[in-house]
């Protein structure tokens, strides 16, 4: 609930803000670009409005041609005076607008110049359409590529699942989820080093299921074992049962679980290699 009325006085101090004029147009200077298509416009009275440019798609940062469209974008606006003709709010809050310089059409010469598309599904602009087809036909910015990737196909692309390494040298051979006794500061995990080469453990952490992780220090001997105990409290082991997941950067190297008739008091839980 406080979330919530969080959103509503942050949506509703937005709307009083906004500028007043019926056309919905205003002045102010480009502050910061984010992409090929949002823009940061400050007005004279320091009001400071995200602005995504409508009409248009330009590739993602990470998408190719991204980088060169925020570079387009920037040279074109960043630190320039430009006149912001905005229709509404869109989901995330930022206003669609048409950008002017002078009488210039920001929106279209991004288009016409390939760094663009024109956002056909939310727009019936037939100047941009047009600039589209030209850009594409003289292979300019992003259309020099073979088959450049529209934008809202790039977003909805699968995402990748993250990598789980194959033939870890280590590995966790067993748990201690539940001491006898209190739990804090003693629970414990083994891990086996099935190499003849001691492995580092910088760099290497556990995480339970909850996404609470241990930072894990030191090395394992080759071909050696080393019982990590857990002496702060930052992944307690659930006694109802905990999945345990070793992992080196960003790559998960093993996982296992345990249910909660495997963690009795006092019970080792072994993991199969």
């Amino acid at each position: 609930m406080r979330n919530m009325k969080l959103t509503s006085m942050a949506l509703l101090a937005l709307c009083l803000c906004l500028p007043a004029s019926g056309a919905g147009t205003f002045t102010g200077k480009v502050t910061g670009v984010t992409d090929g298509d949002t823009i940061t416009v400050v007005t004279s009275d320091k009001r400071q409005y995200k602005v995504r440019l409508e009409g248009i798609d330009s590739p993602e940062a990470k998408q190719p041609s991204g980088d060169k469209a925020k570079q387009a974008l920037s040279a074109k606006v960043l630190n320039k005076q430009v006149t912001v003709t905005w229709t509404k709010l869109d989901e995330y809050q930022r206003l669609l607008a048409y950008i002017y310089l002078g009488s210039q059409s920001v929106n279209t010469e991004m288009v016409a110049e390939g760094w663009a598309w024109h956002y056909a599904q939310y727009s019936s602009n037939q100047q941009m359409a047009a600039a589209q087809v030209a850009a594409r036909a003289g292979r300019k910015g992003l259309w020099a590529a073979k088959n450049p990737v529209a934008p809202w196909l790039w977003r909805k692309r699968p995402k990748p699942s993250p990598k789980k390494g194959k033939g870890s040298v280590l590995r966790i051979l067993s748990l201690l989820p539940n001491p006898a006794g209190k739990d804090a500061g003693k629970e414990q995990v083994t891990l086996v080093n099935t190499s003849k080469k001691a492995v580092s453990l910088r760099g290497w952490l556990l995480r339970d299921k909850a996404k609470n992780v241990y930072g894990l220090s030191g090395s394992v001997a080759a071909n050696g074992r080393k019982v990590v105990t857990m002496k702060n409290n930052s992944m307690p082991l659930d006694n109802d049962g905990d999945t345990v997941t070793l992992v080196q950067g960003k790559t998960t190297r093993h996982t296992v679980s345990y249910n909660k008739k495997q963690a009795g008091n006092g019970a080792v839980v072994k993991t199969s290699k």
